[in-house]
């Protein structure tokens, strides 16, 4: 198969005449008037999963197959192997990423980033859009893996780039705006396909301000994408959209239950749309109609944590004038599967190879399979999960909103995290380090602020208004602190238009439901109430603090403090407090006899139903 590439020769290229010279000169087959079939590769938001890793599969992870038989589950090599077969059954194929290669697993920590664009590279990887992710350590790190180990072009449209600050070029001037392109094209066997990135703006802190260390400035995504699609659709039989845009992280709701903001895109003259960065698979794709002449754009996402690689088979009706929206080239059907990234899958061993150095190094400085507790509630076949089926306060949640609460050094009087910060639930069994990763798969950090009465109360009505739109289900977790969360009442009104949701019943302290009952009312005489003209020490982490998910009162206060300590971190500790195991047997592992928790793992805490359980702090209402 011949391919040839070309990204956008720079991010002023604003005529074709441009783009021609960036082209490879070779006589190409005149496809006009034919049927050719063309194999999109896609993965998403893989968040580091570089070697296989294990947890327990939730229903829609299950409903796509990926079964718990069949763990550890994702892996480059594996990833990389796949990609070999499905380009093995396809003339022409292009293998893209939606962004977010970056954080979620050790191997990030410790090589931030080399590794996901090394094996990214050799694993034969096309081209990938920006994640939010991708800046976590900055735009200096970002250029450095980029420019020295990456073979695959990186995509932003919708980024305007500034004059380099100090601090986020290399010694030789050189920065992001050298190594990122708005677009990249390829001529797979003739046939030419282009692609435009659209990166992620909204979840990327301090990109709105001035003087940002980033180094850009967001460019509103429907003039970004209007404008390079008018340039590119002439010269082009495909045009696809690899996208990390997106609200929010919405891990575990299905594609029918998400607003997906890449079909709010002006996608006149566009074909396919790749998306990312809400963790979904939409299998069927969605097919979005884009102008009155009835042309579709088909939409795509494939899942996250590398738990799937998906294959879309699209056949192009090569037309004669790509400029003609009645004679341009156009996809006429598409079939599409998701590719579990299983034990059944062999490594690459070319692959497999580049990462073993890597691997090695991780397991010197960091126990994986150390265990440091046990989940044992009852009745057997029970977890600690992170959402509670009421809507309100988890088990999970508490702990987490706890251990920060009462991190040494911090001492809050309350505390508040996102409830999808928390990507996992604690499975029964041993609790080690590797798990602790899939709870917490991003760096997050306990940050101590300041917050008056008022200022405790917006934020409160925002978790409640955010929560409303989600079925009445939390959208954080707390502690120390109790609320009635109304997502559908009386809540006054804002600039004469009625309000519906709100927080209500705002007390400080613990336990503050009259007679323990996680249903009802408040007990004044258990609880403090939130006095609006008082300042409160309060726990939150660094994300929602620089006003992620939305939390602007948070982002607008100026007393924040981080601490440095990560929420994983926070947690082991507070769980290493907690009672120890004494005579609660260990029946997890089918393959040995049942021994007691402390024969096999030592003096270890044990986790039940009791710890820091669903108590009503959070109490969703309907008035």
């Amino acid at each position: 198969m011949f391919r040839s590439f070309a990204s956008g020769c720079s991010a002023t290229a604003l005529a074709v005449a441009a783009l021609s010279a960036c082209t490879v000169d070779k006589p190409q087959p005149n496809l006009v008037g034919q049927d050719i079939r063309l194999t999109l590769i896609h993965t998403s938001d893989i968040h580091s999963r570089l070697f296989p890793y294990n947890f327990i599969p939730n229903t829609f992870d299950q409903g796509y197959g990926l079964l718990p038989a069949n763990a550890p589950f994702g892996g480059i090599a594996r990833i990389s192997t796949l990609v070999k077969d499905i380009r093995g059954t396809s003339s022409r194929s292009l293998w893209l990423d939606s962004g977010d290669c970056f954080q979620g697993a050790p191997v990030f920590n410790q090589f931030k980033g080399e590794a996901e664009m090394r094996s990214l590279s050799l694993a034969g990887m096309d081209g990938a859009v920006i994640g939010n992710h991708e800046f976590d350590l900055g735009a200096r790190n970002l250029f450095d893996k980029i420019d020295n180990f990456a073979s695959f072009p990186l995509l932003a449209a919708n980024y305007a780039w500034d004059d380099p600050p100090p601090g986020a070029v290399d010694p030789n001037g050189r920065s992001l705006r050298d190594v990122v392109s708005p677009f990249a094209m390829y001529n797979i066997d003739g046939l030419k396909v282009t692609v435009i990135g659209m990166a992620n703006t909204s979840t990327i802190t301090s990109i709105f301000e001035g003087g940002n260390s980033l180094g850009f400035r967001p460019i509103a995504d429907k003039d970004a994408l209007e404008s390079w699609v008018r340039i590119l659709r002439p010269v082009s039989d495909v045009i696809i959209v690899v996208s990390h845009l997106g609200l929010e992280e919405d891990e575990d709701l299905t594609a029918s239950q998400v607003d997906d903001p890449n079909t709010a895109l002006p996608l006149q003259g566009v074909d396919l749309i790749l998306g990312g960065h809400l963790h979904i698979v939409t299998n069927p794709p969605k097919i979005v109609t884009n102008d009155d002449e009835g042309h579709q754009t088909v939409v795509v996402h494939s899942g996250a944590f590398a738990k799937f690689v998906g294959r879309l088979d699209v056949v192009v009706r090569v037309g004669d004038s790509n400029g003609d929206p009645d004679r341009r080239s156009r996809i006429t059907s598409f079939t599409y599967t998701n590719i579990p990234v299983d034990s059944k899958i062999n490594d690459d061993p070319a692959v497999a190879n580049l990462m073993w150095p890597y691997s090695v190094k991780i397991n010197q400085e960091i126990d994986l399979n150390g265990v440091f507790s046990y989940v044992n509630p009852t009745p057997a076949g029970t977890k600690i999960t992170r959402n509670d089926l009421s809507g309100g306060d988890s088990q999970l949640g508490n702990l987490v909103a706890r251990s920060m609460q009462l991190q040494e050094g911090v001492e809050a009087e309350f505390a508040i995290t996102n409830s999808l910060g928390i990507r996992a639930d604690f499975e029964r069994g041993p609790l080690t380090i590797e798990q602790m990763y899939n709870v917490f798969p991003f760096e997050n950090s306990i940050t101590v602020m300041y917050l008056s009465g008022q200022e405790v109360q917006d934020t409160l009505d925002f978790v409640a208004r955010r929560s409303a739109t989600r079925g009445c289900r939390t959208q954080a977790q707390v502690s120390g602190i109790a609320f009635d969360m109304v997502c559908s009442g009386d809540c006054g009104t804002f600039e004469g238009e009625p309000v519906r949701a709100c927080a209500k019943n705002i007390h400080l302290g613990d336990n503050c439901r009259k007679d323990g009952n996680p249903d009802g009312p408040i007990d004044p005489s258990r609880c403090a109430k939130l006095d609006l003209a008082s300042l409160y020490r309060v726990a939150v982490n660094d994300y929602i603090a620089a006003g992620g998910s939305g939390f602007e009162v948070l982002k607008r206060n100026t007393s924040k403090q981080d601490t440095g300590i990560s929420l994983r971190d926070g947690l082991r500790v507070f769980l290493n407090r907690q009672t120890k195991c004494t005579d609660q047997i260990d029946e997890t592992d089918k393959q040995v006899p049942p021994r007691k928790v402390v024969e096999r793992y030592g003096n270890i805490s044990c986790l039940t139903e009791a710890n820091e359980k669903h108590d009503g702090r959070i109490r969703p209402v309907f008035e």
